[in-house]
């Protein structure tokens, strides 16, 4: 039967993800806290890359959630103090034999409560028919809220683009490809004798064309995508720092020492780093895809090691898994009109008391904990204006790993990643050999090689590496699997500036 007369079948949106994040930030003040803290505020530390999200429309959805809490709890504030006001001026009344004046301020504090009940009903029904729309509407995601400042914006968009990601001291023995997930695997692929020249048709010996490292990662960015067949593929190489080291790299790096890192700097250096190791800064060719939906995310790094005579490849391979049930929460609002407002009164009624009487409370606490960062980050320029430390500007972790579950890793999407995985691999020997026949390398022994490689490879779906690993045969690392939910060493929101 030809395809167009195939019975089409329901297929997941592109933009799941982000518009899961986006709605939830309005349900969820903690996490709306949580984007802007990472992705937003005035900060030293770079951000961790947030693969397949649309940090922009996220920024946006965030900040409008944060402000209509804001103007909330601000209402709800000045409620609360006119309605202690009023209390006071009737026991002053009372006091003083001025019943109708009693009456009033009685009235007006008894009246201050459905006023107030009013406020947080009309605010948390914005927030719901919002997270409706994100999670059953349309229209784009970045559509649906305000912009934000256009520098931040501009900034976030760069993230898209990044060739530079700076991790933190604390994630260089388990996690330095920060942002990109659970380790699955890591190893080193047997090496392949680079030095004996081909022979044309006529047998006669050609010359070897010279190339390095870093010619051998760019032919493999452009050649990938076609040779796997993959064509949401994305392929770009990034050079890898220590957070310490970032203030050694020059102004191409971090002009500014009081800010954060670039996220984007000059292509030569990128290079240089494929070519020849620095100090703990090294770049990677990294190969990503996003399984039905962005649901998962696989990633594979790899590093040409061009030693001599002898070529190998140095491998990592990661998972960002489903995000969290919590993330699940706009797949349980109403759809009808009078249902969605019936849900939102209930929940308004619920929790009425502690939303009213804590207004106050909830907004000293923000200022203290804004006021709170504002000042450590002022001590910590200055002292690295006056050269007393050396800072790490390394990112801890990525909003995208932050928010994932492995124990949501379902056979859909284990069988996806399974298969990205072995068609990335496949891809990447193949076009080694290409690469390698183009500059006239005699590949006679490479598959032998390649077989090698393919039957001793292989990855752990069903359980991300956290336990140590031992280097076994064949170049292949071999890991003590735990089976176990959670980031390994999941960071705090916001540890440093």
């Amino acid at each position: 039967m030809p395809l167009n007369q195939l019975t089409p079948l329901p297929k997941f949106r592109t933009d799941m993800v982000t518009r899961r994040l986006c709605a939830t930030v309005h349900l969820d003040h903690a996490f709306a806290r949580q984007v802007l803290a990472q992705l937003a505020e005035d900060g030293l530390q770079a951000v961790g890359l947030p693969f397949g999200i649309n940090v922009v429309a996220l920024v946006r959805h965030a900040r409008l959630a944060a402000q209509r809490r804001g103007r909330r709890d601000n209402a709800l504030a000045g409620l609360v103090a006119l309605q202690v006001l009023c209390v006071l001026m009737v026991l002053w009344a009372l006091s003083a034999g001025s019943a109708p004046v009693a009456v009033a301020a009685g009235f007006i504090a008894v009246a201050a409560l459905p006023g107030g009940w009013t406020v947080v009903l009309l605010a948390e029904r914005e927030a719901r028919q919002l997270a409706l729309e994100l999670g059953r509407g349309h229209q784009p995601a970045s559509d649906l809220a305000p912009p934000v400042e256009p520098e931040l914006e501009k900034s976030l968009e760069q993230l898209k683009r990044a060739n530079f990601v700076p991790y933190h001291s604390s994630e260089d023995h388990a996690r330095p490809f920060v942002g990109s997930g659970w380790l699955i695997q890591k190893g080193v692929w047997t090496p392949i004798d680079v030095s004996r020249p081909a022979k044309d048709a006529h047998g006669n010996t050609r010359r070897i064309i010279p190339f390095d490292a870093s010619d051998l990662h760019h032919y493999l960015a452009v050649q990938m995508p076609g040779i796997v067949g993959l064509d949401a593929l994305k392929a770009r190489n990034r050079l890898y720092a220590h957070g310490l080291i970032v203030a050694h790299l020059g102004p191409d790096v971090l002009p500014v020492p009081t800010r954060r890192p670039l996220v984007t700097v000059p292509k030569q250096m990128v290079q240089s780093g494929a070519v020849r190791s620095g100090a703990r800064t090294e770049t990677y060719l990294c190969l990503r895809m996003a399984g039905e939906g962005g649901s998962v995310v696989v990633t594979m790094h790899i590093r040409a090691h061009l030693m001599g005579s002898r070529l190998d490849w140095e491998v990592a391979a990661y998972i960002l898994p489903p995000l969290d049930a919590r993330f699940d929460v706009v797949d349980h609002l109403p759809a009808g009109p009078g249902q969605l407002w019936w849900q939102t009164a209930r929940h308004t009624t619920a929790g009425f008391r502690h939303t009213f009487f804590g207004a106050p409370g909830r907004l000293r606490r923000e200022r203290s904990r804004q006021n709170a960062w504002n000042r450590q980050l002022a001590k910590i320029r200055k002292e690295i204006t006056k050269g007393r430390i050396v800072f790490d500007y390394g990112a801890h972790s990525s909003l995208r790993e932050d928010v994932g579950d492995w124990d949501r890793m379902g056979f859909h999407e284990e069988r996806d990643a399974a298969q990205y995985f072995q068609r990335l691999q496949q891809g990447v020997l193949i076009a080694t050999e290409r690469f390698l026949e183009a500059h006239n390398v005699d590949t006679s022994d490479f598959e032998s090689a390649q077989n090698q490689i393919i039957n001793t490879q292989t990855y752990n779906i069903q359980g991300p590496v956290l336990g140590p690993s031992q280097w076994g045969n064949n170049n292949q690392q071999q890991n003590q699997n735990q089976n176990q939910s959670g980031n390994p060493g999941n960071p705090p929101n916001k540890p440093l500036p």
